[in-house]
């Protein structure tokens, strides 16, 4: 019986043994199958990367915090985004939570809000870039020189004009839009009423004969999934802008001043200003009740967090970010160092502590302690900087960040610190036998008083007195000239408008490298500027130049190693454009009084109007007064024609009408570059009320 048994026991071991080194073979073609797959995928990943080298990006990051993602197209891989990155077209950008990312594209200020997510395409007309929002929040500043954005909110089309600022936010209940400043238009269908936006139903791309509605400063456009607009209470925050950023230079705090639009409240109605140090507002700082349209706050450095209520709701929401503006702190050479050399001038590693979110710094050296003439003034990109033409004597150095044009105020230099620079004598270099005690005596500073010239605010143990040396050849410091536009310059708001200001400038000595600055502030080369275009050449010309005061300066290195820039910024002014005059020979005519003869064989109202010189464009509107006010017809209808006709007469009740047309001049883009003064005409439609019907008695009758 054993014998038998372990007969049949071994042809089992035979079989066992040959299915699992097949199963072990297929197992490894599976794997190596996988791994050459993912290799492969892996090196047309890194391929498409490194073929975006050469492409032209759509912008770039100018501000990140925490996880920001990128994907280019076609790709699977997600990218981490940091300060500086390109950004591409077609790119995925997603902002994780507790995250945000602020992106320059074509000079317009894109702020992306946590758990956003949005893409890079070309706009409908092929003149610029289109932001698609998927879901999240986000704000739009159009810089004043640039040409505008173009957006997408889950199927919302809407153009911003230069200058606008906006929020925007899209979800699975809908999409919103706020106009803090400027102004911005959003496409309406032809179907579907006059009031019909293009929603969900309708992805189509505007074109030509699309009309659009114009969104102006202080107001709100909500529409709800199926592409209808949400009429309800709201407040629109214009004041202070989505994700506003402040610097902070001095001990004061800064005041914030907050203010907003009104939207279907009562007068009696009052609002809620809520400061959080979190998103969740369980840290509140201030709550400040009863508030009508503004109130100031005053907040330190940090992120705040702030909400505008009603009762229970809340209206708005946002961040505020303030910043220390004050000066990085000085590491490298320390207060009072001395530094000596013996043939050839020592190279000095100035370092100073990173600012978060500064773009560059801005250092100063110089033999004064006031700084009123400066042997080096360069901007870095990086908290270090080297040099070697500083000759034996004290120098004064000191730093100030560059933070982004975001940023709302101004940076300052740090406190000065100051160092020493010295040259050993040939007796100090080579000493005589028997002469330690002299050479010794000869290096090591004296416990004496400071120089006269060093301030007491950064005073130290005193050094050994500055060593007489030979009088040096200085190099004459070049000069550096504005020349167009001149001093207080007025440009007619048209002509800057549409065409280009050119700006020129001159320089005594060969430029290695410089930078053209055009700001609010009348110091352009400091704080926060409008345009800056670095390595501009001797003509510069800009496109749309807006209304109002401008300042602009050009800073220059030269190859003798002096940073010139002019003594005083030229000031220009942009003079406003005159508005276009209200349409006449209007018909129907102010006042006029149609009655029930003549509406029963009207089919149709038009409303004429002549044309108004230097206009190509009219928005008509069309209300009916109302016991609870205006109620609007027929709402900002915008054509090339001077008429509009009214077929639909149903829509029309009893009683008094107005009707407005304004005459405006459109860019190329679209844009309204030149608005008109509103005309505004009443008509009455007067016809009885139907009488009562009678109803006489009925006699029926039964039979054959």
């Amino acid at each position: 019986m054993q014998t038998k048994k372990s007969t049949k026991s071994a042809p089992q071991s035979k079989e066992t043994k040959g299915n699992f080194r097949f199963t072990d073979f297929i197992i490894i073609v599976f794997f190596l199958f996988i791994a050459s797959s993912g290799i492969a995928l892996f090196r047309q990943d890194l391929l498409q990367t490194f073929g975006k080298q050469n492409k032209e990006p759509a912008g770039i990051v100018i501000i990140k915090k925490n996880i920001v993602q990128r994907r280019l197209v076609d790709r699977v891989l997600w990218d981490r985004l940091a300060n500086e990155s390109p950004v591409y077209l077609g790119d995925l950008i997603h902002v994780a939570d507790i995250s945000s990312a602020v992106l320059d594209i074509e000079n317009n200020s894109i702020d992306l809000d946590e758990n956003t997510l949005i893409r890079i395409t070309h706009s409908p007309d092929g003149e610029g870039f289109k932001i698609e929002l998927t879901s999240g929040k986000m704000s739009v500043s159009s810089g004043v020189a640039g040409k505008g954005i173009s957006l997408e909110l889950n199927g919302q089309h809407i153009k911003t004009s230069p200058g606008t600022v906006l929020s925007a936010a899209a979800g699975e209940k809908g999409t919103s839009v706020q106009v803090s400043s400027g102004k911005a238009r959003i496409a309406k269908t032809e179907g579907g009423g006059e009031n019909a936006l293009l929603g969900a139903a309708s992805r189509g791309m505007p074109g030509r004969d699309t009309l659009w509605r114009e969104v102006s400063s202080g107001e709100r456009v909500a529409i709800d999934s199926e592409g209808k607009e949400i009429n309800e209470k709201a407040a629109v925050v214009t004041r202070p802008v989505p994700n506003a950023r402040y610097l902070k230079n001095a001990s004061e705090s800064v005041s914030v001043s907050f203010e907003w639009n009104r939207i279907n409240f009562l007068p009696e109605e009052k609002l809620q200003l809520e400061i959080a140090q979190d998103g969740n507002f369980s840290r509140i700082l201030r709550s400040v009740n009863g508030l009508d349209k503004r109130t100031n706050v005053s907040l330190d450095t940090g992120i705040w967090y702030w909400r505008l209520s009603f009762k229970d709701g809340v209206l708005n929401a946002g961040r505020i970010y303030i910043t220390d503006g004050s000066g990085p702190q000085l590491i490298s050479p320390a207060v009072n160092s001395h530094i000596r050399y013996q043939n050839e001038p020592p190279v000095l590693n100035f370092q100073w502590r990173s600012e978060e979110d500064a773009v560059s710094y801005i250092m100063e050296v110089s033999k004064t302690p006031d700084f009123s003439s400066t042997q080096i003034r360069a901007q870095i990109p990086t908290a270090n900087y080297s040099d070697s033409s500083l000759e034996p004597g004290t120098w004064y150095w000191r730093v100030m960040p560059v933070f982004p044009a975001v940023y709302d105020g101004n940076a300052s230099f740090s406190q000065p610190a100051f160092f020493r620079i010295e040259q050993n004598t040939a007796e100090q270099a080579a000493p005589e036998q028997g002469s330690l005690d002299k050479y010794l005596a000869s290096v090591t500073p004296s416990r004496t008083e400071l120089p006269s010239d060093v301030p007491k605010e950064i005073a130290v143990p005193a050094v050994k007195p500055e060593p007489k040396l030979e009088k040096k050849v200085e190099y004459k410091k070049p000069d550096l000239r504005l020349v167009l536009p001149k001093q207080k310059t007025k440009l007619d708001g048209l002509d800057a408008m549409r065409q280009q200001t050119v700006f020129t400038w001159e320089c005594s000595g060969k430029v290695v490298r410089s930078r053209f600055v055009l700001s609010r502030n009348s110091n352009p080369l400091q704080g926060r500027a409008v345009v800056e275009i670095q390595n501009p050449g001797h003509t510069i010309r800009l496109d749309n130049l807006g209304e109002g005061i401008w300042y602009w300066n050009v800073e220059a290195r030269t190859a003798d190693g002096f940073t010139v820039s002019a003594p005083a910024a030229y000031q220009i002014q942009v003079l406003p454009v005159p508005p276009l005059p209200p349409p006449e020979n209007v018909s129907p005519r102010a006042g006029y009084r149609y009655g029930l003869d003549e509406l029963r064989t009207l089919k149709n109202i038009v409303f004429e109007w002549k044309t108004v010189k230097g206009a190509n464009s009219y928005i008509f509107a069309l209300y009916q007064q109302t016991e609870n006010g205006r109620r609007q017809i027929v709402g900002l209808t915008q054509s090339s024609g001077t008429t509009y006709k009214l077929n639909n007469l149903k829509v029309l009740e009893n009683g008094t009408f107005f009707w407005q047309v304004e005459a405006v001049s459109l860019g190329r883009n679209g844009a309204v570059e030149r608005q008109g003064k509103i005309g505004e005409y009443t008509f009455v439609l007067d016809f009885p009320p139907p009488e009562p019907v009678e109803i006489e008695d009925t006699v029926i009758f039964y039979g054959n």
